[in-house]
């Protein structure tokens, strides 16, 4: 029995985490309600609105904590860079990728990220990269062909298919570059404040490129629905989201935190199927079990990375 009362904490924390069992579920969520609300709000206007009101509620989450104080002048330039570069057309890219494929598709192949994050470390020498992780980094892009493949001919998958899902393995590839850059700056500086201002840094790439498309929404007479949608997006998949993630994250290991990002495509596509009528074929379904066994392989020793 160690005297570390950290590591005597962790031997007692339950076996399922309903903190991150409920965020797991909630961002799966994220692809349907995104489908359903760029149905009557463009999707670089809903990014844009998005955006601003993260950024505004984190910030009085960070004034109401205290932590929007003290801010050392040299964070500012690496947190312009992660937010305004990486984060605000990754995201860009995310929205107009969902809007060309089927959700449930473009939530499995967003979910690559931490095969790309494996061979971002790899490649600057950051962690050791095992024959097994790369195994899985090959079963992953195996698993990831099969389903674009197994898609050709569905009748609920849009003709731009096809060029969705080329944009959303392009943001999967810019969310783990950010998660590679902003490793070092949440240690540094803390989660929530590293996401708050990379949020409010992104939105200056955001709001301009989807103003036009905001501001013409006829927001007085948006159904209940859309309301519902908007309010999950920003209050529940952001604010609570991110603030809940990185609380846990903070006082648990990573590898318990990333066996719950798992959830998330599948949550994504069960819910696409019963709310979009999404059906996803046999090949896809067999890609999917694929895609993450690849991921379980490929982050067995760079899963801090991912989520730290």
């Amino acid at each position: 029995m160690t005297d570390d009362p950290a590591v005597n904490s962790r031997r007692h924390e339950p076996i399922l985490d309903p903190v991150l069992l409920v965020v797991a579920i909630i961002w799966g969520g994220n692809f349907p309600v995104y489908k359903r609300l760029m149905e009557v709000i463009p999707p670089e206007g809903l990014l844009a609105v998005r955006f601003v009101s993260i950024t505004l509620l984190l910030l009085v989450v960070l004034g109401v904590t205290g932590r929007l104080r003290n801010n050392p002048r040299g964070m500012w330039l690496p947190l312009f860079l992660a937010g305004a570069l990486v984060m605000g057309t990754q995201q860009l890219t995310f929205v107009l990728g969902l809007n060309l494929t089927a959700a449930g598709e473009g939530s499995l192949l967003f979910s690559t990220a931490p095969v790309f994050v494996a061979i971002m470390v790899a490649v600057i020498g950051a962690e050791a990269i095992s024959g097994a992780n790369w195994l899985g980094v090959g079963a992953a892009f195996v698993g990831v062909g099969m389903v674009i493949m197994g898609g050709a001919g569905a009748a609920h998958l849009p003709e731009t298919r096809i060029t969705g899902d080329l944009l959303m393995l392009g943001s999967s590839v810019g969310y783990a570059l950010f998660m590679v850059i902003s490793k070092g700056l949440m240690e540094k500086y803390g989660s929530l404040k590293v996401v708050t201002f990379t949020y409010m840094f992104g939105a200056l790439i955001v709001v301009p490129f989807g103003w036009h498309e905001m501001v013409a929404v006829d927001w007085a007479h948006l159904q209940p629905v859309s309301w519902f949608c908007l309010g999950w997006l920003v209050l529940l998949a952001g604010v609570f989201g991110f603030t809940a993630w990185y609380w846990r994250i903070s006082r648990t290991s990573s590898a318990r935190v990333a066996v719950y990002q798992y959830i998330v495509p599948v949550v994504a596509m069960v819910t696409a199927a019963v709310w979009l009528g999404e059906r996803p074929s046999v090949m896809q379904i067999i890609g999917t079990v694929v895609v993450l066994a690849g991921l379980a392989l490929a982050r067995r020793r760079t899963v801090a990375a991912c989520v730290d």
